[in-house]
């Protein structure tokens, strides 16, 4: 298997890997291991598949200190059994340990203030060790992202039965799976590249807090709990506690990602994103909808098709939009 070639040079390099920036830091976020870790410490219970998952996202991180080395070693020296499940610890702060530091259990989003992000980063969400795409459920777009009678939509909502399937829509772990207020029984799941997504109103929930899933597995039915009009999904895109548009994201009409990696920004009007082979136009003093659509050869449908907003939506100075 892959990750064990890459285990293998894991071990061949980690002197130059851990010294070429100096001494790794301290980090007392997540439990160290040289041997099997304490019973002690809460644990869950995964496949071999899930496992592998588990390592393939670590290998995925962009710097692999002392503490990934570890584990992976961990990891390794307990698939290399004849067991088909495995009992493991639950790490605070895995997956995402770039982006999150922990792994909250009770609180629906910790939002993080737009001026601690980045001006811009760029962000894979389809690789090898990430997995692919899954639609959470094929149906009808009922209401997009934005503003909405007066307050703002963070979500899609697609249209679906009562106790229709509703999958992962890419490998993570499960944090949150129980009733919350106007979601609903809500589902948040955490993936490896730090983004969350979000799945509300549903009428039974399948998995629970801590579980590990993969993109397409069965985590829930439809349904129509909390504060909901009629049966649909409530679905959300989430980086570090802020609302993304999914529809900068996905395509809900071909059911795919735009790309395989996004690019989020930090602009004056909030956090956003957008596919990183995206072509952008910057709305200046006096562009239209109708002036934007037709520089571009669009029509004004297809502009709002792009951007998943609505012509009503008021444009405003220094806005981007995708015009590709």
């Amino acid at each position: 298997m892959k990750f064990i070639i890459h285990i293998v040079w894991l071990f061949l390099l980690s002197p130059f890997v851990l010294l070429a920036d100096g001494e790794p830091k301290k980090d007392t976020t997540r439990l160290k291991y040289s041997v099997a870790p304490s019973n002690t410490h809460e644990h869950i219970t995964i496949t071999k598949a899930q496992l592998v998952i588990l390592v393939d996202s670590l290998l995925d991180l962009p710097v692999i200190e002392e503490r990934e080395i570890e584990l992976i070693s961990y990891y390794n020296s307990i698939l290399n059994s004849n067991e088909t499940h495995f009992s493991i610890p639950i790490h605070n702060n895995l997956p995402a340990t770039s982006f999150y530091h922990d792994f909250d259990e009770s609180t629906v989003f910790s939002v993080t203030p737009d001026i601690e992000f980045p001006e811009t980063q760029v962000i894979k969400i389809e690789s090898d060790s990430l997995g692919e795409y899954h639609h959470p459920i094929i149906g009808q777009v009922n209401s997009k992202f934005g503003w909405r009678d007066g307050r703002m939509h963070k979500g899609i909502d697609i249209n679906l039965n009562k106790g229709d399937a509703i999958v992962a829509a890419f490998d993570g772990m499960v944090r949150i799976a129980q009733a919350k207020g106007a979601y609903g029984n809500v589902i948040i799941i955490r993936h490896y590249n730090g983004l969350e997504t979000v799945y509300a109103h549903l009428s039974k929930l399948k998995v629970k807090p801590g579980e590990v899933v993969v993109a397409g597995q069965l985590i829930g039915l439809g349904g129509s709990t909390g504060r909901s009009s009629g049966p649909h999904l409530h679905f959300e895109v989430r980086f570090k506690g802020q609302a993304l548009n999914p529809s900068s994201i996905i395509s809900f009409s071909e059911n795919k990602t735009l790309n395989d990696s996004i690019i989020i920004k930090h602009s004056k009007y909030g956090i956003c994103a957008f596919p990183s082979n995206a072509v952008l136009h910057t709305i200046e003093r006096g562009d239209t909808w109708y002036e934007v659509a037709k520089r571009y050869g669009l029509t004004m449908k297809e502009l709002c098709v792009l951007n998943g907003i609505d012509k009503r939506y008021y444009l405003k100075i220094g806005q981007k939009l995708r015009v590709n």
